[in-house]
């Protein structure tokens, strides 16, 4: 355990055992621990949300999320791992009255009540009755140990909402590590029992993510693969017609919700979890 005092940023505590954390002292105290890309909000930035992302699941999802919790918690509390800014299509957690939301992240910002390393969470056990954590375990090291803190601090049969990708090239520069198919993303969350589990967003949406890498490499600039995956934005409404069971080998991402449970699934379930077409 580290041996130092835990830093303030703007009153907001930062509660980080950084001699085992990946995330450094310095730059979470000069609010640095974020990509810039979570900071530019101009138009330029707008035009790619507008063109680039479909609104998937996700809105419907945080409506069910809620609804689950609300059946089994009078005044649900939520929170949110990489809570730094509101996900896309997670709106409706902040706008519910019936339930309180803290948010954490790496940096400091208006939604994070504390600054955390996932792996370990500075909660007690049982705390909390949902966790949502959306886009977010591809940039830790090591999933596993995120979601046995998940577990952790989730109270008896309290939800989990997990979204994480698979078909993606590296985001976030340097904070990016891995990726999961849909059936290994389910084996990341064995000990949960599954309510609802599929994917984000099809191979469209995974195809324009590809041209807009290619072109970069081609032409050797961030900038013209972006300029040139708006030119096929059109490609990610593909994923309104393609076949689930095709599209669920190939996609950009999968989403999990699913209840804490006591029992776990075991190595041979996996094989009869598949749902694709191979």
């Amino acid at each position: 355990m580290s041996t130092s005092e835990f830093p303030v940023v703007d009153t907001v505590p930062v509660l980080i055992d950084f001699e085992n954390s990946i995330v450094l002292r310095e730059q979470v105290l000069a609010n640095r621990a974020s990509s810039p890309v979570k900071r530019r909000v101009g138009w330029a930035q707008k035009l790619k949300k507008s063109l680039l992302r479909t609104e998937g699941p996700t809105e419907a999802n945080a409506t069910r999320f809620l609804s689950e919790l609300k059946a089994t918690y009078a005044h649900p509390i939520i929170l949110v791992i990489g809570g730094g800014e509101i996900g896309n299509g997670a709106q409706a957690l902040y706008s519910d009255p019936d339930v309180t939301v803290f948010g954490t992240d790496i940096y400091k910002s208006e939604l994070t009540h504390f600054v955390s390393d996932g792996h370990q969470l500075p909660l007690a056990d049982s705390s909390v009755h949902g966790v949502w954590i959306q886009a977010v375990l591809e940039h830790v090291l090591t999933p596993s140990d995120v979601v046995a803190e998940i577990y952790r601090v989730l109270s008896p049969g309290g939800l989990v909402y997990a979204e994480t990708p698979f078909m993606q090239q590296v985001h976030e520069a340097a904070y990016d590590f891995t990726r999961f198919t849909p059936s290994g993303h389910r084996w990341l969350f064995r000990r949960f029992e599954e309510i609802e589990a599929g994917i984000t967003r099809g191979p469209g949406t995974a195809l324009l993510w590809s041209i807009r890498y290619f072109s970069a490499g081609i032409f050797k600039s961030s900038k013209f693969g972006l300029v040139t995956a708006l030119l096929f934005f059109w490609l990610k409404h593909f994923d309104r017609v393609s076949s689930k069971r095709h599209s669920y080998d190939g996609p950009s991402g999968s989403f999990f919700l699913g209840k804490k449970s006591s029992r776990s699934l075991m190595p041979r379930d996996m094989l009869s979890y598949y749902r694709g077409a191979q």
